[in-house]
């Protein structure tokens, strides 16, 4: 019979290493991205990230043609939601630069 991996770890052990209740979940995003000129991506990355913050989110990535990275809350032990990847889609959808969102489902930010 096999141990499921969090059996033999204590509550403050699964803390330290974000398991279980712990885990901290993030989402991945990918946009396909029609930028004319780079005053036009950093204008895009600016509104982003401000977005992003304004909704106590946190961003790492880039790319011109497909834009691309990881989202995940900036607090401790805060998981990104399901209505906060809803938001972030809208706001992706909303912008003209952008052809393709996709974001994927909830995911371990620390044992992807």
């Amino acid at each position: 019979m096999k141990l499921n991996k969090l059996e033999n770890k204590n509550r403050r052990i699964r803390k330290k290493l974000y398991l279980g209740e712990f885990a901290i979940l993030g989402f991945e995003v990918s946009c396909a991205t029609e930028f004319k000129d780079f005053d036009q991506y950093d204008a895009f990355v600016d509104d982003f990230i401000d977005y992003i913050n304004s909704i106590d989110l946190c961003f790492g990535g880039g790319g011109l043609e497909l834009f691309e990275g990881f989202i995940c809350s900036t607090e401790r032990y805060r998981s990104a939601t399901a209505d906060e990847q809803l938001l972030v889609a809208n706001w992706l959808d909303s912008r003209p630069e952008v052809n393709k969102v996709e974001l994927s489902e909830l995911v371990d930010a620390n044992y992807l």
